[in-house]
């Protein structure tokens, strides 16, 4: 019984008799690229059809940095297919990226040349809470036609917001709305129509 149940497990492991012929993947190849993608699968595609590991495949593309989740699966006879979906920054985070629950990725790696959103800077372990606050004040800057291009938490807890006109804006430690909205009403009135002539405003 041992023997004969060896030699069906060799048979069925065989990629001769149960081959992978054809790969479905579905992704946007926005960071990820097709070359990774394909590194990876092709060991697994040497093997048979009935027991290569789905969930091994799943968890090494699961460790790419960009990747958000993935689904593997099989459909008889022979097709693998595999649906990757990156994940989606909402902001620089110091020298990594972060998403808009606050998960940081792809750290040490953010290059200024290549990411065009905007950036968060504070201490470690802050994200969260520098990352309410540039959604508080970027809302409010939106009604007003204005965007961030940076918000800083310095360690003396004081915020400083650069818009993406180049003007920075010192707000301070509290009352960080109501004094970024005075600015607000103010800004059009007064470099409404030179708007160069304003490189900073300490509120």
């Amino acid at each position: 019984c041992l023997l004969a149940g060896r030699l069906v497990y060799l048979g069925l492991s065989d990629a001769n008799y149960f081959p992978i012929h054809t790969v479905q993947i579905e992704a946007t190849y926005d960071h990820i690229t097709r070359d990774t993608l394909e590194a990876i699968l092709s060991p697994h595609l040497k093997q048979s059809f009935l027991v290569l590991s789905t969930q091994k495949l799943k968890t090494e593309l699961l460790a790419l940095d960009w990747c958000e989740t993935v689904h593997v699966t099989r459909k008889w006879p022979g097709i693998l297919k595999v649906t990757l979906i990156e994940r989606q920054p909402i902001a620089a985070w110091n020298n990594a990226f972060i998403t808009s629950d606050g998960v940081l990725f792809n750290q040490g790696k953010v290059m200024k040349a290549l990411y065009s959103g905007p950036y968060l800077y504070g201490p470690e372990e802050q994200q969260h809470g520098v990352l309410q606050t540039y959604e508080k004040l970027s809302k409010l800057l939106l009604k007003y036609g204005l965007n961030a291009a940076s918000l800083t938490l310095r360690t003396n807890h004081a915020w400083e917001l650069v818009l993406t006109n180049g003007v920075i804006l010192r707000l301070g430690k509290q009352d960080l709305e109501p004094r970024l909205r005075r600015f607000c009403r103010a800004y059009p009135a007064v470099f409404g129509d030179k708007p160069e002539l304003l490189s900073s405003v300490d509120l």
